[in-house]
């Protein structure tokens, strides 16, 4: 081939680069726009209505719960909602449109969610209706448990521990 047509081909080629480079950048730019920075617009219009059901309701004197007990607080008719979490039981009423009833994670209220939660799992065939230790899960799901741990106690607050019985 000769040297012209080699310049030729590189040029094309160099010029086709660049435009494709441009073309996806675009396209990101583009995305980034109607899909991320759009979405953000509306998460922040949404805030206030999400403020308003952040009230956690009456309180909930601490106390012991047995998994019996904690039934009770399922958030059905006005109840109070709660969710144990390692042993830990906390109110989760302001997060009523998560816990409450209709609410993506209501499987959890009333109830110790921390199995299903290390599983990662809303599956009932998951859940434990009575005690349970814990004590078969593997490192990977504890991480796992550890870290809802600390989403709860960032969120709510505390009322009280989940214990086996009262005798």
């Amino acid at each position: 081939m000769s040297d012209q047509v080699i310049e030729a081909l590189v040029e094309t080629d160099t010029t086709a680069y660049i435009i494709t480079t441009l073309a996806l950048l675009g396209g990101m730019l583009a995305f980034y726009y109607f899909y991320i920075y759009d979405t953000q617009e509306e998460e922040e219009e949404q805030q206030p209505e999400q403020q308003e059901e952040e009230d956690e309701g009456e309180p909930i004197e601490p106390r012991d719960f047995t998994p019996e007990e904690l039934k009770e607080f399922n958030g059905v008719d006005g109840r109070p909602l709660c969710v144990a979490v390692n042993f830990n039981v906390y109110n989760v009423a302001k997060g009523r449109s998560f816990y409450g009833p209709g609410g993506p994670y209501e499987i959890l209220a009333g109830r110790d969610g921390s199995r299903m939660l290390a599983l990662m799992s809303l599956d009932k065939a998951d859940m434990k209706e009575d005690w349970d230790d814990l004590s078969d899960l593997t490192p990977f799901q504890r991480d796992s448990l550890n870290d809802w741990i600390l989403k709860f106690e960032s969120r709510y607050t505390k009322v009280g521990k989940l214990i086996q019985s009262r005798e």
